[in-house]
């Protein structure tokens, strides 16, 4: 697949911006990153998709650009990335991730705040890294720029996310502004950081990044579809497992505004009474299938993927490369984990 032409470069540059750091603290980090055990022996553990830095260097490369002058720019938003993971995980009380126990989980919550906290910080070290590959001290800025802005939007939306748990009148406007910080700002900087280490011009870096965030929009969607009727054995949660998180998810917040009357009082009901019983994820799948909320949101999934790709016409990108990315945005609306 496309994304595995590039993990193995950005995996190595990650690596680079660990290398001899050998406290405890970096083997947490090295461990939820899949490349160390947990006492800090190499493994090669399940990792990530690596979704993002492999949108930063297609974006890269499609504008016309090398990978080699974006790799530190794509290992920085893997770190990012994970160290939002590391935090989320202590949130929402995640036990495992790729089959193994979470960082919290070995380590403790305290420790794994530290981790989080510490990977963050070497997200801006490996992104100084650009200066050492030739990329103008200009150019850095403004990537660091574009990732802190989106750092901050997905802290603005996990903030919703959260505070959405405690709602019941979230509106799928509501959901949009939160998964479009959530999720869609660090995909939007990915592609647009990409373009702009390619050399495009700056009405090309804002349509990379314009199509970044409706692929962003899109991926949550599904991804919100997999969380309840995904297969546990490729998405590696348990079915149910966001309903009984009483996470309002589009498919919810869908079924919230066109289920029956009576149905709609259920889910009130249901998620305003604290923890979801295996009985109550039953009987919230049942009010899902009835109102059509699973093909409603594949349909909102297609709809921001077809606006990604509307973004991207009339750019002078590189044939092979937009085909590419034309082909990865059609893969996230449709994949299974």
């Amino acid at each position: 697949m496309l994304l595995r032409r590039y993990r193995e470069a950005v995996l190595a540059e990650v690596k680079a911006v660990l290398a001899g750091r050998r406290l405890p603290l970096y083997d947490m980090m090295r461990y939820h990153l899949g490349i160390a055990g947990p006492r800090g022996e190499p493994t090669a553990a399940r990792a990530g998709k690596m979704l993002r830095p492999a949108l930063c260097l297609l974006s890269c490369e499609a504008a016309g650009g090398r990978r080699r002058q974006a790799l530190p720019a794509a290992a920085a938003i893997e770190l990012i990335h994970n160290f939002t993971l590391i935090h989320d995980d202590i949130e929402d009380a995640s036990q495992s991730r790729h089959g193994r126990d979470t960082v919290w989980r070995v380590w403790g919550e305290a420790q794994a705040i530290n981790a989080g906290d510490g990977m963050f910080a070497l997200a801006h070290l490996a992104l100084h890294r650009l200066l050492e590959v030739g990329v103008a001290a200009p150019q850095v800025v403004e990537a660091a720029r574009l990732l802190d802005e989106a750092s901050l939007a997905l802290c603005e939306g996990q903030n919703l996310d959260l505070e959405f748990e405690e709602r019941l009148d979230v509106t799928r406007d509501d959901y949009l502004t939160m998964v479009s910080g959530k999720t869609a700002a660090l995909m939007g900087a990915a592609t647009a950081v990409g373009a702009l280490l390619g050399e495009a011009s700056e009405d090309a870096v804002g349509a990379f990044k314009e199509f970044g965030h409706h692929l962003g929009l899109a991926f949550q969607i599904r991804d919100d579809v997999l969380g309840i009727w995904g297969d546990t054995a490729e998405t590696g949660k348990s079915a149910g497992e966001d309903i009984a998180a009483r996470k309002k998810s589009f498919p919810v917040v869908y079924a919230l505004e066109h289920a029956s009357e009576d149905d709609r009082r259920s889910l009130r009901r249901i998620y305003g009474a604290g923890a979801v019983s295996p009985e109550g994820v039953a009987e919230v799948l049942a009010v899902l299938e009835r109102s059509g909320a699973r093909a409603a949101s594949e349909e909102a999934a297609a709809r921001h993927v077809e606006r990604a790709l509307t973004r991207l016409q009339g750019l002078d990108l590189v044939p092979a490369r937009r085909r590419e990315l034309e082909a990865l945005a059609l893969h996230l609306v449709h994949r299974h984990r």
